[in-house]
């Protein structure tokens, strides 16, 4: 958005026919927007564009109301059997070249805009630097145990075969001087490519944790390793928080994607361990072990008093407030923990309002969702 002057914006919705397209078309006009088009959409259905010429501020306030005003739209979508598809924001001098567009549905209206809803971002806390020291690493040879039992030949992740896992992993045990492409390489681009999990995505997983207990390479990059792991742990509530509302739509049961259950699972096993080095890590790494515990309550519970201790010493501070969250998530309170990412969401810019109302999701996963998706903007 930068250079932008002011947003603009157009919300995408599918509907059954072409007799809930003309409907619903003729109803969004009559709620404000100035022009909506209809087509056919090549899934099946119509698609059914409503342009906003707003202008909305290029802000926090202006990204919240426009995503307010297609939450409002939606509503209108759905009483015709629609459902949300996405949409586009765009510079407000791109609305001539919006207005061109053409459809076998055309219907436009009289009023400018729809209504603007009222929004309020509060300051948000300041953000504490983490210290990642003292640090300590030593020279060491990590086995990887277990390594060549794991038939990564069999397994698939993003790009095809798994069977360059094993090598990537033993050039990171190696302290490969290229560390930061290499974990970029396993994780970014393979084992979680645009947030998707994989069938080698969960055996990979406890090595992270192996080159991590064993002291071998220094705290900026164990921290790395953690985020990792934090990183492939929240893709199951990603996935349920961020399609909750098309499963709702389409009448389905809401369940995750393809192999998150199962990383998240894997996740969640290696937090014990992890847990145990919480006296010899620097505060940089107990806050994200913090946030790792509470998305595993079970575990995590055990863990409450330090997250007690840690979130005290970071009061006022937008991590203190992560750490309170992560104290009642340990501690099972998910009514309480939503109302405090509630207050997060508030003043965190890069947090998604929405994720609150995702309809069908335990209060716990929304909040652990806010939680985890929040400390990662934490992260320099």
């Amino acid at each position: 958005m930068a250079g932008w002057s002011a947003m603009a914006g157009m919300h995408d919705f599918v509907v059954p026919d072409e007799v809930a397209a003309q409907a619903s078309a003729e109803e969004l006009v009559a709620y404000g927007f100035p022009r909506v088009l209809a087509r056919p959409h090549p899934d099946g259905g119509w698609l059914v564009m409503a342009l906003d010429e707003g202008p909305y501020p290029v802000d926090t306030v202006g990204h919240r109301q426009i995503e307010a005003v297609s939450r409002e739209a939606a509503a209108i979508a759905r009483a015709h059997g629609g459902r949300p598809s996405g949409g586009s924001r765009f510079d407000v001098s791109r609305i001539a070249e919006h207005r061109t567009w053409t459809a076998p549905i055309e219907v436009t209206g009289t009023k400018a805009r729809p209504p603007v809803p009222e929004v309020t971002v509060v300051p948000a806390p300041p953000l504490e630097p983490l210290a990642l020291t003292p640090d300590f690493s030593g020279p060491a040879t990590v086995k990887l145990t277990g390594l060549d039992d794991v038939p990564w030949a069999d397994l698939k992740h993003a790009h095809g075969s798994a069977d360059d896992v094993p090598d990537l992993l033993r050039e990171l045990a190696g302290g490969t001087q290229e560390w930061n492409g290499v974990l970029d390489e396993l994780f970014g681009d393979n084992l979680l490519h645009q947030g998707d999990c994989y069938e080698a995505t969960a055996p990979a997983l406890p090595f992270l944790t192996e080159l991590i207990v064993a002291d071998v390479v220094p705290a900026r990059q164990r921290r790395d390793l953690y985020l990792w792991l934090m990183v492939a742990g929240g893709r199951r509530n990603d996935n349920l928080v961020g399609f909750a509302e098309f499963a709702r739509d389409k009448g389905e049961p809401l369940q995750p994607g393809a192999w998150t259950e199962e990383v998240f699972r894997t996740v969640g096993d290696q937090v014990p361990v992890l847990l145990h080095r919480w006296d010899a890590e620097p505060q940089g790494i107990r806050f994200l072990l913090a946030v790792l515990a509470a998305q595993h309550p079970g575990h995590g519970v055990r863990a409450a008093d330090r997250i007690a201790a840690l979130a005290a010493e970071l009061d006022g501070t937008q991590q203190g407030a992560y750490l309170r969250l992560a104290l009642e998530l340990v501690h099972g309170r998910g009514g309480r923990a939503l109302a405090l990412a509630t207050e997060i969401v508030g003043w965190a810019d890069r947090l998604e309002p929405e994720w609150l109302e995702a309809p069908g999701v335990p209060d716990e996963i929304k909040a652990a969702h806010v939680l985890a998706e929040g400390a990662l903007s934490t992260i320099e």
